[in-house]
């Protein structure tokens, strides 16, 4: 039996499934608006939308 731990440093990743056409169309999106990965361009669209609504994001 293994003592060691799975310990994660920072950020947990957050997992979800994409359809094959929504992700062709969000990296085409991506490309556009100059984001260097998929994952930098969801962060800033939801910071976009949580600010729209009036929700700033700590740190």
């Amino acid at each position: 039996m293994s003592t060691h731990k799975n310990e994660r440093r920072g950020n947990p990743p957050f997992q979800f499934r994409l359809d094959p056409e929504l992700r062709e169309l969000m990296e085409a999106a991506q490309q556009q608006d100059g984001d260097e990965s998929l994952a930098a361009w969801i962060k800033r669209v939801i910071r976009k939308e949580l600010q729209s609504r009036g929700t700033e994001p700590k740190g």
